[in-house]
């Protein structure tokens, strides 16, 4: 079983809309190379059926009208454009009044190609358990779509159960919402001992070459097989990575996951089975 042939769907990604593209040309580093044509030229050498685009809340990174309804249409352009291969979750930015957040979650999540909703703590300055977010939750457990939340704390962080994505905060928020699907983005970093306990699927974005570089490929088989392969979520946050550039992710991330020892029945359900379920409903 090779993980560069099986089937998949990348459950986060980044992508940047051309507008941002034509307005920044000097651009340089991961966010120059978040451009559609690229990825799906990746989608096909790799067997990548689908894939989530993921927003930052931070509306100034994905419109040049720095408001999340401009963010919205312009993840919507980018969906349509590649027609079947792309779905994207809701923005948030918490600059604007809580009412205002979830209308608008509510609007986007009318529409089909929006899958569920992105929270990051990290970026947005708002804690994961404020109550500002109850109704984002709210939102998306109306329309039965997965909330996903960012919790990957960094650097001289990584340890600190407080900082605004610790998986400790995510739990609060979501012990207040049953019955809603939860994404946990990047299983909670290195804190992911505190994420384990949590009722939530996880993606393995960003943080799985990290686990093996720091703890080595027979640890982090480990640790996948604690939280199970029914909870795990094919990702990779392309482009970007603390440890890899661009053009190494995925090759980086088929050559771990081939080291690990799914079953393949295991393997196609972390590749695209639980996302079909979770996010596509199928």
């Amino acid at each position: 079983m090779d993980w560069r042939k099986i089937r998949k769907i990348d459950a986060h990604i980044h992508l940047l809309p051309q507008e941002v593209h034509d307005a920044n040309p000097e651009a340089e580093g991961e966010f120059a190379f978040a451009r559609a044509e690229e990825h799906v030229r990746l989608m096909d050498r790799y067997n990548i059926e689908r894939a989530v685009i993921m927003p930052f809340n931070d509306p100034c990174l994905m419109s040049m009208a720095f408001s999340v309804r401009a963010v919205h249409a312009n993840m919507r352009g980018m969906c349509a454009a590649y027609p079947g291969r792309y779905a994207a979750f809701a923005d948030v930015d918490t600059a604007n009044p809580a009412a205002l957040s979830r209308a608008e979650a509510e609007a986007a999540l009318a529409e089909s190609c929006f899958r569920g909703v992105k929270l990051h703590p990290e970026n947005s300055g708002m804690n994961a358990d404020s109550e500002y977010n109850d109704g984002i939750a709210e939102a998306a457990a109306s329309r039965g779509v997965p909330l996903a939340v960012h919790s990957y704390p960094p650097g001289s962080r990584e340890a600190d159960s407080a900082t605004p994505c610790a998986p400790a905060r995510l739990g609060r928020l979501l012990g207040r919402h049953a019955g809603l699907k939860r994404i946990v983005c990047h299983l909670g970093g290195f804190q992911w001992r505190d994420a384990l306990e949590l009722d939530a699927c996880f993606d393995i974005s960003a943080v799985l070459p990290d686990w093996a570089a720091r703890y080595g490929l027979r640890e982090t088989n480990r640790i996948l097989r604690e939280f199970g392969a029914d909870r795990l979520l094919f990702a990779t946050d392309w482009p970007c990575s603390r440890s890899l550039p661009p053009d190494g992710i995925y090759e980086s991330y088929f050559e771990i996951l081939n080291a690990m020892d799914f079953t393949e029945s295991e393997a196609e359900r972390i590749a695209c089975g639980n996302a079909e379920r979770l996010i596509f409903g199928k």
